[in-house]
C-alpha cells in the first residue's frame, strides 16, 4: 500500500450472518456469527459461538439477525427487558471489539470503518450513534458499502492483480453475490467502478454435507459463473466466504473460473478492505488517489450552469465519487428563465449526459431576473436527489412568500 503512518484502524465487515474484524496493521482476522446472548439474570453479554453455547446450555437468551432488527426499528424482549434493535447492535459491537482486543492484544483503534451491503440513512445513523455511544469520535467513524471495501482490498494488492477486470463471488448460507470491478486511469486520477448482484441461485450450505448435494452446489455455481462472466477475461477472480476455505466440492466451478483468469481465495476480503479504507482516511494525503463509483458513491457529476461575476461557471451539487450522504448545497439563484432551472447530469466517463428541467411554476409570477429562489440539494441515494426550492423574494420590491416545494429527482433511471 505504500508508506503510511501506521494508524490504528479497525475494519469491520457486518452482515446478519457473520461479522469479521481486523485490526490494521495486522492481517489476522476474527469472524463471529452475528448473534449475542444475555446471561440469564445477569447484566452480562457474550457474542458469536460463545453466545450459541450459552443458549444451548439454557443459561443465555440469544438474539440474531441484528441488522434486520435494527433496520426495521424492532424491539426484542430479553430476560424481561425491552431492547431496541440499535441498542442490541451497540452491545454486539462493544463485545466483539473487546474480544478482538483481548485475543489480539490490541489497543483501542483510532479509526473505525464498517462495511455492509444495503446502505441507507437510517442504518448508517444507528451504526454511527452506536459507536459514538462507545466513545468513538464521530469524524473517525466511517460506513462504506461492501463494494467499496472490495475496491480498497483489490487496490492494496499488486497492480497486475487489477490491471483488468476483477470478479468476486461471495457465498454465505443465505446469499450468493457476484462483484465486478474495473479500473481506468484518466489523467492523474484512477477511476474505479464496482457493482454487485445478488443471485437468485443461492442455496443452503447444508447440502454440501453429502456428495450429491455438493455436486449440485458445484453445478449451480458453475452455471451462475457462466451467466455473469460470459466471455469476459479477468486479471483476477476472488472467492470469499468461509465455505470456500475447503473448496474440493467446487471442482468444476473453479475450473471454469481458471479459464477466465487467476483465482484467489480470501475469506476476510471485506474486513481487510474496510481497514485499508481507514488507513487511507487517516493519512493527510490519499494513498490511492481514486474516484470510486459504487454503492454509497455518486456515479455522476450533477451541476447547474450559472453566470457569476460576468463569467460562466458550473456549480456542482455533487460529483462522481462523492459519498451521497455528504454533499448538501444551499444556493440563492436568480434564474434567467423564470420558469425553469436546468440540472445537468454527466456520467463519470463523460459518455452519458442528461438534462433535467425543474419547473418553477409553483412560485409567484414575476418578471424575468426578479425571481430569486433558495435551493437546497441533498441525496437520498446515488440515484435520487432531493431539491428543496423556496421563494426568496427580491428585496423590497417583491417580499418573500411561503411558496416552496420538495422535489425528488431521478438522476438516472
Amino acid at each position: 500500500m505504500g508508506e503510511t503512518m501506521n494508524p490504528k484502524v479497525l475494519g469491520i465487515a457486518l452482515s446478519d450472518i457473520s461479522t469479521g474484524l481486523i485490526f490494521y496493521p495486522d492481517d489476522e482476522a476474527l469472524t463471529f456469527p452475528t448473534v449475542i446472548s444475555k446471561k440469564k439474570n445477569e447484566d452480562a453479554w457474550v457474542v458469536g459461538e460463545e453466545a450459541y453455547a450459552l443458549a444451548l446450555d439454557g443459561k443465555g437468551i440469544i438474539t440474531d439477525k441484528l441488522l434486520k432488527l435494527t433496520r426495521k426499528n424492532g424491539i426484542a424482549t430479553i430476560d424481561g427487558t425491552r431492547y431496541k434493535g440499535r441498542d442490541i447492535l451497540k452491545l454486539f459491537f462493544k463485545e466483539i471489539i473487546q474480544v478482538g482486543m483481548e485475543k489480539l492484544y490490541k489497543e483501542k483503534p483510532e479509526e473505525v470503518v464498517i462495511a455492509l451491503a444495503g446502505l441507507d440513512q437510517n442504518i448508517m445513523r444507528d451504526i454511527r450513534e452506536a459507536f459514538v455511544g462507545l466513545g468513538y469520535q464521530p469524524n473517525h467513524i466511517h460506513i462504506i458499502s461492501k463494494e467499496e471495501s472490495f475496491i480498497y482490498f483489490v487496490l492494496s494488492l499488486k497492480k497486475d492483480i487489477w490491471n483488468n477486470r476483477v470478479g468476486m463471488f461471495d457465498l454465505s448460507d443465505v446469499s450468493l453475490t457476484y462483484y465486478e470491478m474495473l479500473a481506468n486511469r484518466n489523467a492523474r486520477k484512477l477511476f474505479v467502478s464496482a457493482e454487485s448482484e445478488n443471485m437468485d441461485e443461492a442455496f443452503n450450505l447444508q447440502i454440501l454435507s453429502n456428495p450429491s448435494g455438493a455436486k449440485l452446489a458445484d453445478k449451480i455455481l458453475t452455471s451462475v459463473a457462466e451467466k455473469v462472466m460470459d466471455k469476459k477475461q479477468f486479471s483476477a477472480i476472488f472467492l470469499t466466504g468461509q465455505v470456500f476455505s475447503e473448496h474440493d466440492w467446487a471442482e468444476n466451478f473453479i475450473s471454469f473460473l481458471c479459464s477466465r483468469g487467476r483465482v484467489y481465495l480470501d475469506t476476510n476480503i471485506f474486513a481487510k478492505g474496510a481497514a485499508f479504507k481507514g488507513v487511507d482516511l487517516a493519512n493527510e494525503n490519499s494513498i490511492y488517489n481514486i474516484v470510486a463509483t459504487c454503492e454509497g458513491r455518486l456515479k455522476s457529476d450533477i451541476y447547474i450552469d450559472v453566470v457569476s461575476g460576468g463569467k460562466e461557471a458550473k456549480i456542482y451539487l455533487g460529483k462522481a465519487g462523492d459519498f451521497w450522504n455528504e454533499p448538501t448545497t444551499e444556493l440563492l439563484l436568480v434564474p434567467d428563465n423564470s420558469e425553469i432551472i436546468d440540472i445537468n447530469v454527466v456520467s463519470v466517463d463523460g459518455k452519458d449526459k442528461k438534462n433535467i428541467p425543474i419547473l418553477l411554476d409553483f412560485l409567484p409570477k414575476r418578471p424575468i431576473k426578479t425571481r430569486r429562489i433558495f435551493l437546497k440539494s441533498s441525496f437520498l441515494n446515488n440515484k435520487i436527489m432531493n431539491l428543496e426550492i423556496a421563494d426568496a423574494g427580491f428585496g423590497d420590491m417583491y417580499p418573500a412568500t411561503d411558496a416552496k416545494r420538495n422535489i425528488e429527482v431521478s438522476i438516472w433511471d
